[in-house]
């Protein structure tokens, strides 16, 4: 029959008697039960034993033993993750789905709802939890979950919030370069890493205003601050500054980034020129290398360059010229302040202005120097690493894995409703973003051992259901019969089967 609570000798025999009813073969009805609530229940039980097994249960329980809540705060934070990744909303759609909807193991009374404001307090604590809860994660997947953290990618996004004005200096919502292209929005700005399997190992919150390429110090000291044995820190074109390389140097930790080479013309010159045949990293992919020493600091430089991505590029330039050509057109029709507005319009557009120039009646054309000067840029990227022994093949497809980051951030904004964020004050939206990353974390875990994505699994495990039947001497929680597929699954994500029967109440 399974495994069930409380269950004393009277109990026990209270079972056997009802074992009979319990029959799949017989349809409630028919054995004189009544079905008087379903949960749904594998979500929960599938999130609830990969919590456990992280051992979050016992950080939040060592946590709170000098405080004094009347609510478990444990259950109420995983409610809070678990709502993220199976049906996100808000916090008091949350207090109604735990308990009413889904049966959050451990949760006094069963899953009874949660108060709203009790929610509110779990998020408080989270926050002030938070650094401590960072340094056990990092250790629970290196070591529990023997994780590789020898490649640690770091990417940054904006989270966007409706308002008419931004908070004052020195708070989190402030304008800032959006990357949805809404500088109009006040935001915030959330940074992550995560290794090769696309776990994430610590993650960020800054202001809106705060440039990218000013976190990178602060990032790489608080991951060195994990004691890891040795890493490569990978990140795009944006973490680049000499500040930045002089400080990832005087720590001697490697790095490979993305190089912005169109900032240096004599650095684009000598890269674009390298002669030889690219060498295959996989298909459509290439290489060339090349070192530079400069103040006794020696870079390789990787020009990459991508079959797909230079067809995608010339389609793109042709795209843009044919619509520049048409405005060109428009303009030799336009006189006075017109003419002159439209001038401004077009050079003040960097997809038109890069291909113009001013003939000498004033008039822009479109100059083919400039043209094949872009082409010489089509499907090629440009990496620079301090890592001088290992193949530029390997680099290469390392970097490439950046995408998982960008796959990370977009999970958490399209599954798990990331934003829009609908707290006010700096500790509501860090508890917020600390609750999702938690939630992704699970998230990814699970999609990594099952191997399929998030949607698929999350839409099985939810016909996993609990339910309540009812008979004059008792009453009965029974999981209901899980076919083999829903074992399967369970099985690769490594999370014992729920019991058959959960719970037995007598009358």
């Amino acid at each position: 029959m399974g495994e069930y609570r409380g269950a004393d000798k009277s109990q026990r025999r209270l079972v056997e008697q009802l074992s009979r009813y319990l029959d799949p073969a017989t349809p409630p009805a028919a054995a004189g039960l009544e079905v008087t609530h379903t949960w749904t229940f594998g979500g929960t039980h599938l999130l609830d034993s990969l919590w456990r097994e992280l051992r979050l249960d016992e950080f939040f329980s060592h946590a709170l033993e000098a405080r004094s809540f009347a609510q478990p705060v444990e259950r109420a934070i995983f409610a809070l993750v678990a709502h993220r990744a199976l049906a996100p909303a808000s916090k008091l759609a949350c207090s109604r789905w735990a308990g009413a909807s889904a049966w959050i193991p451990g949760l006094e009374g069963g899953g009874a709802e949660l108060d709203v404001q009790h929610l509110y307090r779990a998020m408080d604590f989270l926050h002030g939890a938070m650094p401590e809860l960072q340094e056990h994660l990092y250790f629970q997947v290196t070591d529990l979950l023997s994780a590789d953290v020898s490649v640690l990618f770091y990417d940054t996004t904006s989270v966007s919030f409706y308002l008419d004005e931004a908070d004052p200096e020195g708070e989190l919502r402030r304008y800032g370069h959006s990357k949805k292209k809404r500088p109009d929005l006040p935001q915030i700005v959330v940074g992550l890493a995560i290794n090769r399997d696309g776990i994430p190992v610590r993650h960020w919150i800054y202001p809106g205003n705060r440039i990218d390429v000013t976190t990178v110090e602060e990032v790489t000291r608080d991951l060195l601050g994990l004691r890891p044995r040795r890493f490569l820190f990978v990140g795009d074109r944006g973490m680049v500054s000499q500040a930045n390389l002089d400080f990832l140097e005087s720590r001697r930790l490697g790095y490979l980034l993305g190089c912005p080479i169109r900032n240096d013309p004599a650095l684009e010159a000598h890269i674009l020129s390298l002669r030889g045949r690219y060498s295959p990293v996989c298909e459509g992919l290439g290489v060339k290398e090349t070192r530079i020493t400069d103040g006794g600091r020696t870079l390789r430089y990787l020009l990459c360059r991508s079959e797909a991505r230079a067809e995608h590029d010339a389609r793109t330039r042709a795209t843009v010229l044919e619509r520049l050509k048409a405005k060109l057109a428009k303009q030799k029709k336009s006189k006075g302040a017109d003419e002159t507005r439209d001038k401004h319009s077009l050079l003040s557009t960097p997809g038109y202005a890069r291909y113009l120039v001013r003939d000498a009646d004033g008039k822009l054309r479109i100059d083919p120097a400039r043209v094949a000067a872009a082409a010489r840029h089509d499907g090629k990227y440009v990496l620079m690493t301090n890592e001088l022994d290992l193949p530029a093949e390997e680099l290469v497809l390392g970097y490439r894995d950046l995408w998982r980051a960008e796959r990370a951030f977009r999970s958490m904004k399209s599954i798990l409703d990331l934003e829009p964020v609908q707290h006010r004050t700096p500790e509501r939206i860090t508890a917020h973003v600390h609750v999702c990353v938690l939630a992704y974390l699970l998230v990814r875990v699970a999609e990594s051992r099952a191997r399929i994505g998030w949607d698929a699994m999350r839409e099985q495990v939810e016909r996993i259901t609990l339910s309540e039947l009812a008979t004059g001497r008792a009453s009965v929680l029974q999981t209901k019969s899980l076919t083999s597929a829903e074992r399967e699954l369970l099985n690769c994500c490594k999370v014992p089967l729920p019991p058959k029967t959960l719970q037995v109440t007598p009358a």
